[in-house]
Parts: C-alpha cells; structure tokens; sequence
C-alpha cells in the first residue's frame, strides 16, 4: 500500500469501528421480572414499563430516535416479547415469560411511533431499534433509573 492510503485508514479506522459497534450488540434473553421498572436513555428518554404488558414514555423524540415519529409528551401504550412462530417468523405474545426482544405498541397520539427494545449487556440495558439485524441500531441505550 501506499503510504498515503495507509494514512488515510489509519484516520478512518476508529471511526469505522464505531460504526460497527453500534449496532452489533448480542442480545440476552431474560425473565418479565428483569425489565420491569423504569428506564432512562442518554439524553433524557425514559421509560417504565409494568409487569401487566404496559408501559409509559416521555421525551422520545430525541435526536437520535427522531426517525421513529415519536412524541416527546408522554406517551403510553404495550408490549409484549417476541417468540418464534416457526419458519424465521417472530410474533409479539403478551404472555410470553420471557425474550430479548420487546415489541412495543403506542396508543393514542404516539400509535405512528414505532421501534422495538432489545435486550442487551446480559440483561442490564435495553437498546432501541427499527432494525431487527441492529440490536442498537438507533444508538440509543436504556439503563435502569438509579
């Protein structure tokens, strides 16, 4: 290689990893009882979501979840996991015990939002996305409020 070439990958290289960290998190299959409570994302997002399939948002029309057409209001709505219906197909069940993906239906106003949770950092995170191949596709990461 030229060593033009190699300066210019070696300016490029961290960001390219970046890139492909961001959504390439594995996901970790958990128990009900392991995302129930509230949520805060990275620049105010929050969530809470009960044990009865139900779940309340606020301030999801952050930069980076701009592209879901969510509101910043409050919002409300349900949830359920994902299982496996047979033959790669995948279906939200509301009585599924457990998952590592979250599909979420707004009510109301916020019914043209629309992206999934993924459970990720074995258990301990929960990562939005409108890409079921990007776990954290839309690089924004739930914690757990302390």
């Amino acid at each position: 290689m030229h060593r033009t070439t190699l300066k210019i990958f070696a300016a490029l290289a961290p960001f390219l990893l970046l890139t492909a960290c961001v959504g390439s998190q594995s996901t970790t299959k958990v128990a009900v009882d392991r995302i129930t409570g509230n949520w805060v994302g990275p620049h105010g997002e929050k969530f809470t979501i009960a044990a009865d399939r139900t779940f309340t948002a606020d301030g999801l029309d952050s930069k980076n979840l701009a592209v879901t057409k969510c509101p910043g209001k409050s919002s409300e709505g349900g949830w359920s996991f994902y299982v496996a219906e047979g033959h790669g197909t995948e279906i939200g069940e509301k009585t599924a015990k457990s998952g590592s993906w979250i599909g979420l239906s707004f009510h109301g106003a916020a019914e043209n939002c629309q992206f999934d949770l993924a459970v990720v950092d074995g258990g301990k995170a929960l990562c939005a996305t409108d890409d079921r191949d990007l776990p954290c596709g839309l690089d924004v990461k739930f914690t757990r409020e302390p």
